[in-house]
């Protein structure tokens, strides 16, 4: 008789449980929740000095090389780094290995102090791209360059501020 009862005030006890589950489900809906969450809990700026406060803690802070050679051989380290795990991962050693190549195709002279070269070069071995050089028609010394990577304006790629 013991054991039945047991087993009767175990079975009680699990449907209680259960009954106290079933109605646990999620309250809210999207209509409901939706307008609380569109706007932002604090202003972005506060988001932003706290999450970098944050980081600032925990960066290392880089110890300078001693001499000119450490500085050589943690330059070498660093950009063997950077560029075979982070920006060439993945990449076939073909494509990394492989020399740039670039042709001019053509030269427009233009009336506004600078002609244009057109080139087409090949990004990656089989992959063609092509390229403008805005080249000032009197060059002497060092002069800046701008290298624009946005490409064609609606207007075309001759618009006043390429």
């Amino acid at each position: 008789m013991n054991s039945a009862r047991c087993t009767l005030r175990l079975a009680a006890s699990f449907a209680a449980v259960f009954a106290s589950i079933v109605p646990a489900r999620a309250q809210a809906i999207k209509e409901t929740v939706e307008p609380l969450l569109k706007d932002p809990v604090q202003p972005t700026a506060v988001t932003a000095y706290q999450l970098q406060k944050y980081m600032m803690k925990r960066m290392v802070k880089p110890q300078p090389p001693g001499t000119a050679e450490e500085w050589t051989a943690e330059a070498q380290k660093l950009r063997k780094h950077i560029l075979e795990d982070i920006a060439f991962h993945g990449w076939p050693r073909e494509w990394v290995n492989s020399a740039p190549r670039f042709e001019q195709t053509d030269v427009i002279e233009t009336t506004h102090g600078y002609r244009l070269r057109k080139f087409s070069y090949e990004i990656v071995p089989g992959f063609q791209s092509t390229a403008i050089l805005y080249e000032p028609e009197k060059l002497s010394g060092r002069v800046p360059a701008i290298l624009n990577l946005v490409g064609h304006d609606a207007e075309g790629n001759l618009v006043e501020y390429e």
